[in-house]
């Protein structure tokens, strides 16, 4: 199996049969609209800053970095924030978003790997905004019910991509966030022309109602300025993670 098809398989058991019995509350944050200004400068690139303690591809980038920290962190510069809650291969949990979703009033994305109904109603629980889910991981008819089953909480999915193939199959399902993952699931390469090559092939009547999101890989002010034209935002974390002065990467890339 790949890297993705192992992540998958192991995730399997942590799926949960059933939920506290809660009233599980709509999200009442607008995500389309916390990133839908045009993007005219890297000033203007929206920034979905994560937390990500270790990188299946990178190993351990910041083990002991509190939830509270990496908000502290990220609120000045960044538009919406990304929980890992994979804690096998990536150090996270569901508790990590919990507490952001008491720390902060940034809208709060679940990223994780969501294969079922129950975990969406789940990453509401939990205080997700929205939910990343992966079309390599996922048949269209299960893409399609995980998108249904986020609008009883008024929850948008963040629809990840990263070949033609998947573009096109998710093209038709309403997507309102669309990921374009520049990093290869299964040998965890990076091509950062992939944001590029598959934002060509969106329609331009389509692509004017879709938030595009460049991921993975993006490392520099250059890289930044290769995709500033082409989306709405940027997910960016491992490079915050690892680096000493990440405020000062933050204030230089999307300061005022």
């Amino acid at each position: 199996m790949n890297v993705l098809q192992n992540i998958i398989q192991n995730k399997k058991n942590e799926i949960p049969k059933k939920l506290p019995k809660a009233n599980i509350a709509k999200t009442q944050k607008n995500v389309i609209m916390s990133f839908r200004n045009p993007v005219t400068s890297v000033s203007k690139l929206k920034l979905i800053a994560e937390l990500k303690r270790v990188s299946p591809s990178k190993g351990v980038l910041n083990r002991e970095i509190s939830v509270e920290s990496a908000v502290r962190l990220y609120e000045p510069y960044a538009s919406a924030l990304s929980i890992l809650t994979e804690k096998n291969y990536f150090g996270g949990s569901l508790e990590d978003l919990r507490e952001a979703s008491r720390l902060t009033n940034l809208p709060l994305l679940r990223k994780d790997f969501i294969t079922e109904s129950i975990q969406v109603a789940e990453s509401r629980l939990y205080g997700a905004d929205f939910y990343l889910l992966i079309a390599a991981a996922l048949e269209k008819n299960q893409l399609s019910e995980l998108i249904e089953a986020g609008r009883e909480y008024n929850m948008p999915a963040l629809i990840e991509v990263h070949n033609e193939e998947e573009l096109e199959s998710v093209l038709d399902l309403n997507v309102s966030l669309l990921g374009i993952n520049n990093r290869n699931l299964t040998d965890l390469s990076i091509d950062l022309n992939t944001t590029g090559k598959l934002i060509e092939r969106i329609p331009a009547e389509m692509k004017k109602n879709i938030i595009l999101v460049s991921e993975s890989g993006l490392k520099t002010m250059d890289d930044l300025q290769k995709v500033e034209n082409m989306v709405n935002a940027v997910l960016m974390g491992t490079i915050f993670m690892e680096s000493n002065e990440p405020e000062s990467l933050l204030k230089k890339m999307f300061g005022k």
